[in-house]
């Protein structure tokens, strides 16, 4: 019997391990595992080798094309003679007819477009800049899908420290608050006192609770975005915080306008909407093509007859055709080409704006980051300096109770506030990044 209890709780405790398994995630671990199986860059691939499928069908519309066709035909009868009238206008010469007639016939036909009016060459050069396009999407949202990654480990990060914090003061709390009982039984303190401490332990608590429930949310949505597990608990590492500011402004600008996706997607858009403009213009022009025709017609009733009773003749030949009316109507599709080539040019120059204020704002975001540690730092410092007094005080029965907790309380947000000012001056630092069309890690 202990036997199978040692066993059933041995599985218990196996199946709870599966369950519940903590893993412990880096940020750059966090952005490979997000990459590696990120629904949004496998559609994106998809649109990739859909667009590289259109360039291969249109490199194969040049080629020849080849038909062969059989057929078999079975005719009764129902009248087996038929006059044929004289020469010299003589009665009709009755002709016999056999009831049972067969044939059989087949085709074989090529086809090779010499000339189309340039329309294959631009039917694959559009399909290339389309492949080009579709890749150049990827990319941005391959930059996306990092930055999405980055923000949330970010915030996870955040959450994290600030519950080591609130742990570290519910320590803390917890000593003084056996210290200050001590006091009110050798009557050195009163029970408001002791109430006081206790007060701010059980908000501590409460915060902690909150902290906790918000952790788990964030869990849970952190693996979903990595695809591990929903029941994996993350354990985040410290992270590499950047906080040196090394370029100007005018670089990170510089960066963008030659690295932005966008703007180069917009690139092939003006490149496209030139070959359509070309396209159509070229559509009034004839069309040349070389064909041949082998024909197999085999009227007797053997599929391999005697030779002299069927015939095989072959037809070849050069086809030019013309649509006349492309030359009045080719006029308005080139006006629409032209007002499209000048829509891309406004979009791109909207988007240039865009982008240059993107640039300036998150520069700006990232100096102030960085200005607010500095200020935080000394605050520390401050904050240290102010509750070490105010305990010394409150020993020697200068400073009240709420003034102690007050004291510790602003050394408690001190500490937050530095870690998530370095958090935040971290993501303002990826979000520059982004907006210059290169984040990395």
């Amino acid at each position: 019997m202990k036997k199978i209890i040692g066993v059933i709780i041995l599985l218990i405790t196996l199946g709870d391990g599966s369950y519940a398994q903590t893993k412990t995630v880096s940020l750059e671990e966090a952005v490979r595992l997000g990459l590696a199986n990120s629904k949004k860059l496998h559609l994106s691939q998809y649109q990739i080798n859909e667009y590289t499928s259109q360039l291969a069908q249109s490199k194969d519309a040049t080629l020849p094309s080849v038909k062969a066709s059989a057929g078999y035909s079975h005719a009764l009868m129902l009248s087996q003679q038929f006059y044929l009238p004289g020469g010299d206008q003589s009665n009709p010469k009755p002709m016999e007819l056999p009831f049972d007639n067969t044939m059989y016939q087949a085709t074989l036909s090529i086809n090779q477009p010499l000339f189309s009016g340039n329309q294959y060459k631009y039917a694959r050069q559009s399909a290339e800049l389309m492949v080009e396009m579709s890749k150049l999407n990827a990319e941005t949202d391959k930059d996306e899908v990092i930055y999405n990654i980055i923000s949330a480990y970010i915030n996870y990060y955040k959450l994290k420290q600030n519950q080591k914090v609130l742990a570290q003061n519910l320590d803390d709390i917890e000593k003084k608050l056996t210290q200050i009982k001590q006091y009110e039984s050798q009557g050195l303190a009163t029970k408001n006192d002791v109430l006081r401490f206790e007060l701010q332990k059980s908000e501590m608590q409460l915060a902690a609770i909150e902290l906790e429930n918000t952790g788990n949310s964030v869990n849970y949505n952190l693996n979903i975005l990595l695809g591990l597990p929903d029941s994996t608990v993350i354990e985040e590492q410290d992270l590499n915080f950047k906080l040196m500011l090394n370029d100007d402004f005018q670089y990170y600008l510089s960066q963008a306008l030659k690295e932005r996706k966008e703007l180069s997607s917009l690139r092939f858009e003006e490149r496209l909407s030139e070959i359509n403009i070309r396209k159509a213009k070229d559509s009034k022009l004839p069309t040349l093509g070389f064909g041949g025709n082998l024909y197999y017609i085999n009227p007797s009733k053997e599929i391999v007859p005697k030779e002299g009773t069927y015939l095989a003749p072959f037809i070849a030949g050069v086809n030019v055709g013309w649509d006349i009316s492309n030359l009045y109507k080719s006029k308005n599709k080139i006006n629409q080409a032209k007002i499209q080539k000048e829509e891309t040019l406004e979009r791109a120059g909207l988007l240039t704006d865009q982008i240059k204020s993107e640039v300036n704002r998150n520069y700006t975001q990232f100096k102030v980051a960085l200005e607010k540690i500095n200020v935080l730092q000394k605050a520390i410092v401050q904050a240290t300096e102010n509750e070490r007094i105010t305990e010394s005080k409150f020993m020697n029965n200068l400073a009240s109770t709420t003034d102690r907790i007050d004291a510790q309380t602003l050394l408690y947000q001190a500490k937050i506030n530095l870690e998530l000012a370095k958090s935040d001056a971290t993501q303002a630092y990826y979000t520059l990044l982004k907006s210059t069309g290169n984040i990395q890690l």
